[in-house]
């Protein structure tokens, strides 16, 4: 628990000082700063699944944005006695995003986020003994990413995030590895 209260406060001492620059470059009322996006994932096969993840942030000043996001994963798989097996999984997380040289590389950012995810999986009972049942898995993914425009105010973004809690056993992450792989867009409200 120790670890956990420890990587999230550096990462607020991370992203704080971005935020304590000049205006932002988005206009000055609050609807100019606002936006919209997300991520969308789809697969189809022998495991079939669903990512929707939008979010809604805001752009405090031209180097640091802020804000909140929702996940909902559905998974559907076929196991080698032709029988369906189903999952869904729902959460939130809080992110930053730090454009660390908006006038050298303004498509560069880094992003920080702390997320909990619901999920079933195998959770040890007060007994000792395992069951599966629903639990809250956190994560603390930081890295970076690139953001190409597509119109006026709008983005596409490729993101590449490392799990800072993911110890490599099932109560640390839902991702099965540290290493997160995002496609997202961004599009703004002015």
């Amino acid at each position: 628990m120790k670890t956990y209260t420890l990587r999230i406060l550096l990462l607020i001492l991370v992203l704080l000082p971005a935020g304590m620059h000049a205006q932002t470059e988005y206009g000055e009322t609050f609807k100019s700063r606002l936006y919209v996006g997300g991520n969308f994932g789809l697969g189809f096969g022998t495991f079939t699944s669903i990512d929707i993840s939008p979010l809604v942030g805001y752009n405090i000043n031209r180097y640091f944005s802020g804000g909140l996001g929702a996940t909902y994963m559905f998974y559907s798989y076929r196991t080698f006695t032709g029988q369906s097996e189903r999952a869904s999984f729902y959460g939130g997380r809080i992110f930053g995003r730090i454009v660390p040289l908006p006038d050298l590389m303004p498509n560069i950012f880094l992003h920080g986020e702390i997320e909990s995810i619901n999920n079933e999986r195998w959770v040890t009972n007060a007994f000792g003994a395992y069951e599966f049942k629903r639990a809250w898995t956190p994560a603390i993914p930081v890295g970076a990413g690139f953001r190409q425009m597509a119109g006026e105010n709008s983005f596409f973004t490729m993101t590449v995030l490392w799990n800072l809690l993911d110890d490599g056993t099932q109560e640390s992450s839902i991702y099965g590895g540290p290493l997160l792989y995002r496609v997202g867009f961004i599009l703004g409200l002015n």
